[in-house]
């Protein structure tokens, strides 16, 4: 409303301005003098001229405001349709990580900020909304446990310090998702007897958990990206210096403990 009265009182200015221009210029001898001259007696005609061009100027009023109400509304329209697609496509998210922590025995952790990595546009109402995942973020954690995967299918025996790194690349894989792997109630390997890792003598078990949670997710953000699992028959080189690594813990031959 204080709008609109600026822009009145902004024309008034305007046309007051113009008449004084008008009658500047023909004091200066440049324009005829302009007089308003207004007839002693009115006639019906002249009423009715009169009424018609107040009406006009109402009506066209009325037609702006009309207009601008309508786009007003438009508008708070536009905004809350996406304000609901938002909270609807959140809450579908949210049903997934709650299906996946049920079935897998993981937990998610900032919830909003996982989101936020996979749809970062879809907060801010002045971007387009979508359905579909960040590509090169779920790309790269697919990348990121094909490494992990190639490591545990390699013909060749990795030492003490390959095996360390790779439980701390698979449990940095999970947190870079927003989730924990379940913790072991018993004989969970130690790093350096000062941080535990969520693994215990079955490696298998965590690297599913990351290949499937990155499956639901993509597949959620409508990308096919389906991590090929693997078997104990898939990695007999890396399982057997696996458990030769765990039972060396448990003999106290290493830095780490199993608790």
């Amino acid at each position: 409303m204080k709008k609109d009265w600026v822009i009145f009182v902004g024309c008034i200015g305007l046309f007051a301005s113009g008449f004084i221009f008008a009658r500047l210029l023909a004091q200066f001898g440049y324009l005829p003098a302009i007089y308003i001259k207004w007839e002693d007696k009115l006639d019906i005609g002249t009423i009715f001229n009169i009424v018609a061009a107040i009406a006009t100027a109402l009506a066209a009023y009325a037609a702006f405001r009309s207009a601008d109400t309508a786009l007003s509304a438009a508008k708070d329209s536009r905004a809350f349709a996406r304000v609901q697609t938002y909270t609807s496509h959140q809450q579908q998210f949210d049903r997934l990580l709650d299906e996946c922590q049920a079935e897998m025995g993981i937990a998610f952790f900032r919830r909003i900020e996982l989101y936020d990595k996979i749809f970062p546009t879809n907060r801010y109402s002045e971007k387009p909304f979508t359905s579909c995942a960040e590509a090169a973020l779920v790309s790269q954690w697919g990348n990121r446990y094909d490494r992990l995967r190639g490591a545990v299918e390699s013909n060749v025996a990795p030492d003490d310090e390959d095996i360390r790194k790779w439980i701390i690349d698979c449990v940095s894989l999970a947190n870079d998702m927003n989730f924990t792997l379940k913790q072991p109630s018993e004989g969970q390997i130690w790093i350096n007897d000062s941080t535990y890792s969520y693994f215990d003598h079955n490696p298998g078990k965590p690297l599913y958990n990351i290949a499937e949670t990155i499956h639901r997710l993509a597949r959620f953000g409508l990308m096919d990206i389906s991590p090929r699992r693997i078997f104990a028959r898939h990695q007999p080189v890396f399982l057997a210096t696996y458990n030769d690594f765990y039972q060396r813990i448990k003999d106290g031959l290493t830095n780490h403990s199993i608790r």
